[in-house]
């Protein structure tokens, strides 16, 4: 009876909390950019934090997320222990401000294929759509993916919300839903810790397209 009570409990409180954790209404029911590139019906979260700076503060720190860029902004100490090679940033590197359709975020590259994501759709200051390398395969070919990993930006009084949406056959298995809350969780505060206390300024200057894919320079000023 006490195991019947906690699943209770978890599929009635906690998961609902967990899945919308920081997001309000009109986010949790937005159709946003990439939601008609994933399989209608996958179960999904969407958690949103509102972050004190401007959106051209926060793209550069979303933009260079990955094992061997600027991490995940996340538990690295628990990413470590189970194999990833995490060091997050705490300043904005040039180097990795260009994501294009079809470059590959890592993980942790020592699981391989499995930990391996894809830029699947990108605009700058706006939203990033990260799948499976299967998952891309499929939206290249016009069919639909099973999940995704996305991020948006949405300007707000002055102010920038930071939404994650997830979404795939994972979703819904408890033990992936609690790690995967914890790890996201921190990752959208380690976002926005980062963007407000930016010294400097950041300004994206678009310099025009390139084979029909617009390119940016991040000028950007380290934190302290």
């Amino acid at each position: 009876m006490a195991a019947v009570g906690i699943a209770a409990l978890y599929r009635g409180r906690l998961r609902p909390w967990m899945y919308t954790w920081g997001a309000d209404a009109e986010e949790l029911a937005a159709v946003l950019p990439g939601d008609e590139l994933i399989r209608a019906g996958a179960p999904r979260t969407t958690r949103a934090v509102t972050i004190d700076a401007p959106v051209a503060a926060v793209w550069p720190w979303l933009a260079q997320i990955g094992e061997g860029r600027g991490g995940f902004y996340s538990h690295a100490i628990l990413e470590r222990a189970v194999g990833a090679h995490i060091h997050n940033a705490n300043r904005i590197h040039p180097e990795w401000q260009d994501l294009r359709i079809g470059d590959s975020i890592w993980l942790a590259r020592r699981y391989g294929e499995d930990a391996r994501q894809i830029v699947t759709l990108v605009e700058p200051e706006s939203h990033l759509l990260l799948t499976s390398p299967a998952d891309y395969d499929r939206v290249q070919r016009g069919d639909t993916a099973s999940g995704g990993w996305a991020f948006y930006l949405r300007r707000s009084q002055g102010r920038t919300r930071l939404i994650a949406r997830g979404s795939g056959p994972l979703v819904g298995t408890a033990w992936f839903d609690i790690a995967h809350f914890v790890m996201e969780r921190r990752m959208l505060c380690g976002i926005r810790d980062r963007a407000e206390q930016m010294r400097g300024y950041v300004s994206v200057h678009h310099i025009g397209p390139t084979s029909g894919e617009r390119q940016t320079r991040a000028e950007v000023g380290a934190i302290s």
